[in-house]
């Protein structure tokens, strides 16, 4: 196969390209999170000045972004969770086809239809380092607020509902296998 094939296939997928690596501690912001380890950065610029790129981020020239999360299972663009509710607008529509009118079904009802028992992280990101990924970062929130790790604060996270798994786990052990930094 030859690499722009699997590059295309890799970025017609899931994910987008990214290029940011704000979270590139030795411990991934989520991690510091679900384990409730203390935030390293006070509220202020000054504070945030402070941080240090890693090296393998200063080094890599190209990485990918998986945004992977419940608004797959309808698979129906970004921003779903808030679009389903809009009257009119094309998810709304969409929404009340599939599942009925978003006060009977909302968005708390498609995350636990969303089991995610096709995903399989090792496959995806031993596919992204054959297409020449440096580094990987997973999403771990989005506007739903549905965390994707472990949370020991609530209980509104993908490991207690809807698939009950540790998303971010499961791309951080598939990224260590790739030989891939995560954030």
């Amino acid at each position: 196969m030859k690499r722009r094939t699997l590059l295309k296939g890799a970025l017609t997928g899931i994910p987008s390209l990214m290029m940011s690596g704000a979270f590139g501690r030795s411990a991934s912001f989520a991690g510091m999170l679900a384990t409730g380890m203390a935030d390293p950065f006070k509220p202020s610029w000054d504070s945030l000045s402070q941080y240090q790129v890693p090296d393998w981020y200063r080094d890599a020239k190209f990485g990918l972004w998986a945004h992977w999360g419940p608004q797959c299972e309808p698979a129906y663009g970004d921003w779903y969770a808030q679009q389903m509710y809009n009257e009119g607008s094309g998810a709304y529509k969409y929404h009340c086809e599939k599942y009925g009118h978003p006060s009977k079904f909302g968005f708390k009802d498609v995350i636990n239809v969303w089991k995610a028992d096709k995903w399989n992280p090792e496959e995806l990101l031993s596919l992204y380092k054959r297409a020449g990924a440096q580094f990987f970062v997973g999403m771990a929130n989005h506007h739903d607020n549905l965390d994707l790790y472990p949370n020991k604060y609530h209980s509104w996270n993908s490991t207690r509902v809807g698939p009950r798994k540790d998303i971010i786990g499961g791309w951080a052990k598939a990224a260590r296998a790739n030989g891939l930094p995560s954030a």
